[in-house]
């Protein structure tokens, strides 16, 4: 059974629309974050330093967030990110639907198993294919060979 998805320029107006509203949720997730974004970073930092393999960068990266703190990010996000949220969001409109197009059609294009009952093993190989094309694509679109 195939899966009936809206086509890719409704779904990008629709995103575009409903972010573009979402400025104030913007607002209060910057003014109060679930955890502070700066230790959350600076305890990622053993991550980054794998990544970057190098002591004299993982200090410069901490030393830089503890200057800035909490504070400094919000105030950035607050005084600038806010008010170039909607224009960002119009801006990447055209981007936004070139990248989800391809994951739109991959869904519309399955043939899944008939559902089953809730928790049934037949709805875990619903999701399953699912899972699987949309990764096999992320993998053709990255170049990676899985």
């Amino acid at each position: 059974m195939a899966i009936k998805v809206k086509d890719p320029t409704t779904t990008a107006t629709k995103w575009s629309t409903r972010a573009q509203a979402a400025v104030n949720d913007y607002k209060a997730g910057v003014q109060s974050p679930k955890q502070s974004q700066s230790a959350t970073a600076i305890a990622a930092a053993p991550l980054w330093q794998q990544a970057v393999a190098s002591p004299q960068a993982m200090a410069s990266f901490q030393s830089g967030l503890r200057a800035a703190g909490d504070a400094g990010w919000q105030a950035g996000a607050l005084n600038k990110g806010a008010q170039r949220y909607p224009g960002g969001i119009t801006a990447g409109v055209t981007k936004f639907t070139a990248n989800i197009t391809p994951f739109l059609n991959a869904i519309a294009g399955l043939n899944l198993p008939a559902k089953g009952l809730r928790g049934s093993a037949a709805n875990i190989q619903r999701v399953a294919a699912v899972a699987e094309a949309l990764h096999t694509l992320k993998l053709q679109r990255s170049g990676s060979p899985g």
